[in-house]
């Protein structure tokens, strides 16, 4: 029997939730559990927590029906010849968790509320390729596409999409924006939310009329942990079970010698990166760009920051997964000499004090990183000393993780275009198309272009890539795009990511997707009980 007693906010003490309880700490709290009001890892965890999709990938890489009975495809006849129609099959018998039935005109609703203007989705890309989305009957869903666009199978009501809202709880309401519902949503997940105490956990229980069947563990707790040494403390007490998808890297070796668990390192389709603000007088050059990413050691800044948990070889990986093209896109030399060079020919001239001058402006940079994450502060003072030798002179910032990754909107630096540089680890998504971070129409707040990058030969190819469901005609206009990337250089890539998770021994199940971890969580159980 595996009990859980803890301390809610204000100090109070509460009872123990039951016998079979899993309690997962992390260290981003959520702007919403609507995923629909979410982005990147976040909404993809909710939303396979509370919610169902049509589609997801499982651990070996291969994208399965979830609500759907197949995957569309050309060959089965759910991808029209044309690749203008796509139809999915749903499931008998899938319901909320209030017990009302999920059908396709669920689908249907869920597709035309993210599109609503109304409605604060940070991302509708994907969704906006949707000319119309009809119900012909319950278990049927038939999407007319405004063009041939490759990518919707892994966007929408997939995980790096959005999942399937319900329509009798939720078009009601003008918007989905500050409802109840954001708080204590009613999905079609394995599980359903007890309570959201706001900076200490979400508590939920198993989803009775779940179609995968009731989930083995009773009771899950995610709790908020903003602070990654408070966490691992947590994990070596045993005041918890797990750790979710650790920021920290450089924990790694920590996490791998706590007796009682093990830990699962999974290569995601995701990055990390030093963003540039390529709106800002100072990153507005791609010479300059070159310049500053050529005074780093990206090698040594990796090994060191992540303490060898993660190598930064090969990193395009995790931004263009099968597409990648290691000589389109290679990685970027370390080049001090090359660097200053590279400055006095874009008009930076050492100044009296070392930092380099331009039309009377200095070359000063804001840098903002996330804040508690001890490697990250490692890698941003790294870039500081890097930046210094070839004369730019950088300022750190670092920011709650909260705050960090919040939307225009809520402030949020990355989004709000408040930097010149940004250490940023992002998931783009399990399909090469990089149109939601290069293209001109997917600056925030109509997307996740956190570089603000706009160049028509960008957004050609992109339209190319998207277009054609032929894999090898993508894959050689993805190498086009590469290389324009790579010499416009909006953002440094410095590895692909990995998402480090930690269980109790006594778990059983847990698998890693390109997802999350959660993509089979009903599936779980805990020995002994």
């Amino acid at each position: 029997m595996l009990t859980l007693a803890a301390c809610a906010q204000g100090g109070q003490q509460r009872s123990a939730i039951g016998r079979s309880t899993l309690a997962i700490v992390q260290q981003r709290e959520p702007m919403s559990l609507n995923p629909a009001l979410e982005n990147g890892q976040s909404q993809t965890q909710w939303g396979e927590l509370l919610f169902s999709f049509l589609v997801k990938y499982d651990d070996r890489g291969e994208l399965v029906p979830d609500v759907a009975t197949a995957v569309p495809s050309i060959a089965n006849g759910g991808i029209s010849a044309d690749g203008r129609t796509v139809t999915y099959h749903l499931r008998k018998n899938v319901r909320f968790a209030d017990g009302q039935p999920l059908t396709a005109s669920d689908c249907v609703w869920s597709i035309d509320a993210v599109n609503n203007p109304a409605n604060n989705v940070q991302s509708r890309y994907g969704y906006d390729r949707i000319a119309s989305a009809q119900a012909p009957n319950p278990t049927t869903l038939v999407l007319h596409l405004k063009e041939p666009f490759s990518p919707l199978l892994t966007l929408v009501m997939a995980p790096q999409g959005f999942p399937i809202l319900p329509k009798h709880l939720l078009a009601k309401y003008p918007d989905f924006n500050r409802i109840d519902f954001d708080r204590k949503p009613i999905g079609s997940g394995p599980y359903v939310v007890d309570s959201w105490l706001h900076g200490d956990r979400v508590e939920m229980h198993a989803n009775p009329y779940y179609f995968g069947g009731k989930p083995r563990i009773e009771h899950l707790v995610i709790r908020f942990i903003p602070d990654a040494q408070t966490a691992l403390n947590l994990l070596q007490t045993h005041e918890v079970q797990g750790y979710f998808n650790a920021q920290d890297f450089a924990q790694y070796r920590l996490l791998v010698k706590i007796p009682g668990y093990r830990v699962l390192s999974t290569p995601v389709s995701a990055v990390g990166s030093i963003i540039f603000n390529t709106q800002s007088p100072q990153t507005n050059n791609p010479r300059v760009r070159h310049a500053l990413a050529q005074a780093i050691d990206i090698r040594g800044l990796v090994s060191k920051g992540t303490r060898g948990a993660l190598n930064s070889d090969h990193a395009g990986r995790g931004l263009f997964i099968w597409s990648y093209d290691k000589n389109a896109y290679p990685d970027i030399p370390y080049d001090p000499s090359g660097a200053r060079a590279l400055l006095e020919s874009a008009g930076w001239h050492v100044g009296p004090n070392g930092v380099r001058v331009k039309n009377g402006m200095a070359l000063d940079l804001l840098m903002v990183i996330q804040a508690a994450t001890p490697g990250d502060a490692i890698m941003g003072n790294l870039v500081t000393q890097y930046e210094r030798a070839v004369g730019a002179r950088v300022e750190l910032k670092a920011f709650n993780v909260t705050q960090f990754v919040a939307p225009v909107s809520s402030g949020g630096p990355v989004y709000g275009g408040k930097f010149n540089l940004a250490l940023y680890s992002f998931v783009n998504g399990d399909d090469p198309d990089t149109t939601d971070q290069f293209a001109c129409g997917n600056v925030p707040p109509h997307g996740y272009n956190k570089s603000r990058i706009c160049d028509p030969r960008i957004d050609a190819l992109l339209a190319a890539g998207r277009s054609t469901f032929d894999l090898a005609k993508r894959k050689a206009i993805y190498a086009q795009l590469q290389r324009l990337l790579y010499q416009e250089l909006p953002i440094i890539l410095i590895y692909q990511r990995r998402e480090i998770d930690t269980f109790t021994s006594r778990l059983h199940g847990e698998s890693g997707s390109s997802d999350s971890v959660f993509w089979n969580v009903a599936n779980w159980r805990l020995s002994g009980d």
